[in-house]
């Protein structure tokens, strides 16, 4: 038996027969590695599949009023998709680019209830946060924000916050990060999805650490060719959530295992 962690108290309230194991944090360069390998297995798919997503989540984000609910709503719909061509790619097959479109077909409402539960938390944080903001500047004990920031000065002692701010973000964030996937591939509600997400994100920050930096240097370097290297870079960076996520939860696909 390992030792007790805190952070598998979580299990008791998972109903789930998968388990998220915990792996080195060298494993970030390793997942950016195997994404690059699926993409070279379906080029034309991926760059296709990418370029329909960026669009889609664009046009959607520019609608009046609606767009930035309706790109939350959507997103995890085209990712479970998105998630499921990566696992037919790592099984061999060359996904048709409909498949992005295939939560619209499957478990369509837990998808958009994880975007639903995303945007609920995200605005649910930034209301507690302008408040806590508030309540310390009224009390004293941090300066009030200027309504008009020239200099960074103005807000350069405020850095504790917004570490505390990054940090509730990335609690929010890891409840979202594996949720696309299990619900698609795992078929797990999207409260479930979401519970398992955060259990197997913590016990995985640092290799997720190390591939976020990775990737996001490799993304700026490919964006020096007049962005060519994006039609690389964006897809293995789509890919890359499959790869983790299929390490983590040890899919079949990945460990050479039968179905």
């Amino acid at each position: 038996m390992s030792e007790h962690n805190p952070m598998i108290d979580l299990d008791a309230v998972i109903d789930s027969a998968i388990e998220p194991r915990s792996v080195a944090t060298a494993q970030g360069w390793a997942w950016i590695v195997q994404s690059f390998r699926l993409f070279r297995q379906a080029p034309t798919a991926w760059v296709g599949m990418t370029g329909l997503f960026i669009v889609i989540m664009l046009v959607s984000s520019l609608i009046p009023f609606v767009g930035g609910f309706l790109s939350t709503l959507l997103g995890p719909v085209l990712l479970g998709g998105l998630m499921l061509a990566a696992q037919r790619t790592d099984l061999g097959e060359q996904p048709p680019i409909a498949t992005l479109f295939a939560g619209f077909q499957s478990y369509t409402i837990d998808l958009i209830k994880v975007g639903a539960y995303y945007m609920l938390g995200t605005i649910t944080l930034m209301f507690l946060l302008s408040a806590a903001i508030d309540g310390l500047a009224l009390i004293g004990v941090i300066e009030a924000l200027p309504k008009e920031i020239s200099q960074f000065s103005q807000i350069s002692h405020l850095w504790p916050l917004g570490l505390l701010m990054l940090g509730c973000f990335a609690v929010v964030y890891s409840a979202y990060f594996y949720a696309p996937a299990l619900v698609m591939l795992n078929q797990m509600s999207a409260t479930d999805a979401m519970k398992m997400s955060f259990l197997a994100f913590w016990r995985n920050w640092s290799p997720i650490l190390l591939m976020s930096l990775l990737g996001g240097l490799l993304l700026l370097l490919l964006m020096l060719p007049f962005f060519l290297g994006l039609l690389i870079g964006l897809p293995v960076a789509l890919i890359s959530s499959y790869v983790c996520y299929a390490d983590v939860f040890s899919n079949p696909a990945v460990t050479g295992e039968q179905a």
